[in-house]
């Protein structure tokens, strides 16, 4: 799946997108969170404007042996084929596996307008009709089948009848629902024999949902500015249980023969290729599909629609569509030539061609981006480049990769069960710069992991909050949704990069085609993965890939790593590295002590041209207290050296005060010895650091200082950490004080607010894809300028603000700014500002231009308007709940309105965990 909700510690709130909304205990978790996290926040900015100048000694590291470094851990055996068994509580809720699906027959019937109703058994809009077949295999003797169904109206009696035998008696008896579980459980006449198939048969009806899971309606306004409706769908997870009775987990693979009825002028697409459509009256059609192996229930796409295509067939055969409403049709060539340039070299680079007929790429109105396989469902601004100005082409095509990495990641191999979600996620997140170097080699995307991916893992995984990537998951809507973290994301993608550099690139893409080649059409676990890369590594390092991961996957967070040199020796020791709390209570599964098997990457002052590609490396035990090793020979006494070479290690570092001011001394001399990746690296190390007063606040301010101008990844890092800062300065009161940090934070932004601040051609940097929900953060120079209170931009965006409100019948703001001057326009304003934004947000029919006002409204100063809100919104005729969660979430990162969320939250927890 493409997105999925959470925070981060940058700059501007973003997004929620992939049509499965944030659960109630994300929410509040998220809420608390900011709150925790501005009011830490708020005794840093008391204390930073002496620290910027403090000249203080960083922690110190026990005193250097000389022994040999560690040896790695070596796999001596082969490797075991994998096994695991859950803990019984985790269990309940869960489907027995006495009978297993095999093949699906399914019909829908969608009724989206007034006209369709009287065909509806529902006699109602917004419904669908339709009948399922599931052929069963009886694994264990049985007198009653237990499968999934929630919010379906099952009309008349099943039917189960055998297959496997001439008796065509209905077995059938009774049914009964347990909703805790969503299980539907029918009581046979008599017991199922092993290995014997059955066919169970139901007429139902179910509800076109308002959440955008299941089977949805969205709607569209057409050049001619009717409103027009499709009906599409969004399954995971685990939501196909609303659109038909079935097994609905994703070990329960099974074919699918699917049949969609819609009206004669609209068309049907499903996961395999249509293969016959025919006319079954003067208002209705049927579209028949080709059957699609293998595939679990939460990857199953359904849509009914008007649009319009564009298509090319690749090199190796595969249809390729993009789709999309018919005025926008001059969009989509962008997108075609990423999805058939990309599909086609992960044929090659993965050493599996994708297996079906055909591949769909549709752009709906509504905020999703789902993987199906055959049929991958985008917001349209994901797919379609040029929809809006502030997405560029690296958004688009960093979407549509990581999509596409799907189909191999999760729908070509399956997780076994949703605590393994990462083999997904984290693969996708992984393969996002492979497939955009690919098409853009000009995006420089290997360079960039680290900033993209891996720094904003490790500033989440740092809270202590997030649990492990590989933690338990219940059979519960709930838990199921808070899998979908940013951990899942991005420390997946980040241990992934870390494994590609300390098994090399050849082992470790060896070892990944074999776990696609075993696992194909199968199910896998974190286990499968481990055991392919051992033995792609059998002959080369030797490594025991499962005790290497296990301490990075089965326990959360990471380790600081600290070195200290005597002479030419070092030695390392590592903790755990946490932002707020100084201690964390243990997992109770897999907890192995919050120690782990480090790659510890070097280079060195006097190091070889090639080192950063060949870094020195020495393995960090967990049993180890002190892990001792040697500088090479030619190294010399003052030399500097820098771990963790190209910042490809999931972990920080810090240094002896004498190495510390080494590099310091290195970065203002000559700071393009470092690669890229490490200039970032120093300026995130050493705030990081800083802030939780491991190292001098100086040591950051300093390599702020010498590498922001650098490189444009240099001063995207010197700014965006400069706005732990600034968190305090939103106000009217702190931008005038003009305190000593928001003069820094100024002198930071002013580079490059001179350089593309308002520039209508400019794209701001933005998330990778993997993550572009709830909060995402992009790095939009010119809303962070106005933020640090830069005068000439708030100057510009509330004299923007002003124009328009004297003329709202012409909006002259360019699109990639009406984000920036709305806020600003606001927080700068008063009651009159507000009001013009509340009736824009109410009478208006664009829905981006309403999320911005949605978004917008939340900048205020002024508690009881940011309280006034709050309230308006519980009002579902003009607020859906996406809109809640976008307002509750901006009032709450606003310090003006931070206490008013947690408050309001608090007092109407009731209402909002309802709706």
């Amino acid at each position: 799946m493409g997105r999925r909700g959470e925070f981060n510690l940058e700059e501007e709130p973003g997004r929620k997108g992939n049509g499965i909304y944030c659960s109630q205990g994300v929410l509040v978790f998220t809420v608390l969170t900011v709150c925790v996290l501005i009011a830490a926040t708020s005794l840093m900015t008391y204390y930073i404007p002496l620290s910027l100048k403090d000249d203080g000694v960083a922690t110190k590291a026990p005193a250097a042996w000389t022994d040999a470094p560690t040896n790695k851990p070596m796999a001596t055996d082969p490797p075991a084929e994998p096994t695991t068994t859950p803990p019984s509580d985790l269990m309940r809720g869960r489907l027995p596996k006495t009978v297993l699906p095999r093949r699906y027959e399914v019909n829908l019937r969608p009724f989206l307008y007034d006209d369709d109703v009287p065909d509806s058994k529902m006699g109602e809009r917004f419904t669908f009709d339709g009948w399922v077949r599931i052929k069963v295999e009886c694994i264990e003797p049985r007198d009653e089948i237990t499968l999934h169904s929630k919010n379906i109206t099952i009309h008349g009696m099943p039917t189960v009848l055998s297959v496997s035998t001439l008796d065509k008696t209905d077995l059938f008896e009774s049914y009964k629902m347990v909703e805790e579980y969503a299980f539907m459980i029918l009581k046979l006449k008599q017991m199922m024999k092993p290995h014997q198939e059955y066919d169970i048969y139901m007429q139902y009806s179910g509800i076109l949902g308002d959440d955008e899971a299941g089977f949805y309606p969205d709607m569209y306004l057409d050049r001619f500015n009717n409103t027009r409706y499709i009906a599409t769908t969004q399954m995971e997870g685990p939501y196909a249980r609303r659109v038909l009775p079935c097994f609905d987990e994703p070990t329960f693979k099974a074919s699918y023969d699917v049949q969609l009825e819609h009206r004669n002028d609209m068309q049907a697409l499903s996961n395999g290729i249509e293969t016959k459509h025919i006319r079954l009256d003067g208002h209705w059609s049927r579209t028949y599909f080709e059957r699609v192996p293998s595939v679990p229930t939460y990857l199953l796409a359904f849509v009914v629609h008007d649009f319009s295509s564009i298509n090319v067939t690749n090199a190796n055969g595969c249809l390729i569509r993009v789709w999309c409403q018919p005025d926008l049709i001059h969009l989509a060539p962008y997108a075609l030539n990423v999805s058939d340039r990309v599909q086609t070299y992960f044929d090659d680079y993965l050493g599996s061609e994708y297996p079906l007929a055909k591949l769909d790429h549709i752009a709906v109105p509504s905020e999703v981006a789902m993987e199906n396989w055959g049929l991958i469902i985008y917001e349209d601004s994901y797919l379609l480049y040029g929809l809006q100005a502030l997405y560029g082409e690296a958004y688009c095509s960093e979407t549509i990769t990581h999509e596409l990495a799907h189909m191999w990641f999760g729908n070509l191999v399956t997780m076994e069960w949703w605590d393994d979600l990462w083999l997904n996620e984290g693969f996708a997140t992984y393969m996002e710069h492979i497939g955009v170097d690919h098409v853009h080699p000009e995006f420089n995307k290997f360079q960039s992991f680290y900033n993209d991916i891996t720094e904003g893992a490790l500033a989440i995984d740092s809270l202590g909050t997030f649990p492990a990537i590989r933690a338990p998951v219940y059979a519960d809507d709930d838990d199921i949704s808070n899998a979908f973290s940013f951990v899942t994301y991005y420390k997946g993608g980040s241990l992934l990069y870390m494994m590609e550099h300390f098994l090399t690139i050849e082992v470790f893409n060896q070892g990944v085609k074999n776990y696609l080649k075993e696992r194909a059409y199968k199910n896998a676990n974190a286990e499968h993965l481990w055991h392919e890369l051992t033995y792609a590594d059998r002959d080369v390092g030797k490594h025991d890939v499962k005790k290497i991961m296990d301490t990075w996957t089965l326990q959360r967070g990471y380790p600081l790593i600290t070195l200290t040199r005597t002479g030419n020796s070092i030695v390392a020791t590592q903790r755990i590295f946490l932002q707020i709390n100084k201690t964390i209570e243990d997992d109770g599964f897999g907890d192995l002590g919050y120690k782990w098997y480090v790659p510890l990457t070097y280079v060195y002052e006097s190091g070889p041209g090639d080192q950063y590609e060949k870094p020195q490396q020495v393995w960090m035990e967990p049993s180890d207290d002190y892990t001792y090793f040697d500088l090479p020979d030619d190294a010399k006494a003052d030399d500097w050296y820098l771990a963790n070479a190209k910042m490809t290690g999931f972990y920080r570092v810090n240094y002896e005060d004498d190495n510390w001011q080494r590099l310091l001394d290195q970065a203002a001399m000559d700071p393009d010895v470092f690669s890229e990746e490490n200039k970032v690296g120093l300026i995130k190390d050493s705030f990081n650091l800083a802030k939780t007063e491991v190292v001098p606040m100086s040591y950051y301010r300093s390599f702020s200082e010498s590498l922001r101008n650098n490189s444009r990844r240099t001063r995207r890092a010197a700014v965006s950490t400069s706005s732990y800062f600034a968190k305090m300065l939103d106000t009217k009161t702190n931008i005038k004080r003009r305190s000593a940090v928001q003069t820094y934070a100024q002198s930071l932004v002013e580079p490059l607010y001179m350089e593309s601040g308002w520039d209508e051609s400019f794209v701001p940097d933005l998330p990778a894809a993997s993550v572009r929900r709830g909060k995402s953060s992009r790095f939009d120079i010119t809303s962070i300028a106005c933020r640090y209170g830069n005068r000439h931009c708030i100057t510009k965006a509330t004299d923007m603000y002003k124009e328009y409100m004297n003329d709202p019948t012409y909006n002259t703001i360019p699109d990639n700014f009406r984000t920036t001057v709305y806020c600003n326009g606001i927080r700068f304003g008063g009651e009159s500002e507000w009001d013009f934004a509340f009736d824009m947000l109410r009478t208006g029919d664009d829905r981006h231009e309403r999320a911005r006002w949605a978004s917008a409204l939340t900048c205020s100063v002024d508690a009881s308007l940011l309280q006034s809100y709050l309230q308006l919104m519980m009002d579902s005729t003009t607020f859906s709940r996406r809109d809640v969660e976008l307002i509750l979430m901006g009032v709450a990162e606003n310090p003006d309105g931070c206490a008013v969320a947690w408050d309001f939250l608090r007092d109407n927890w009731d209402a909002i965990s309802t709706m």
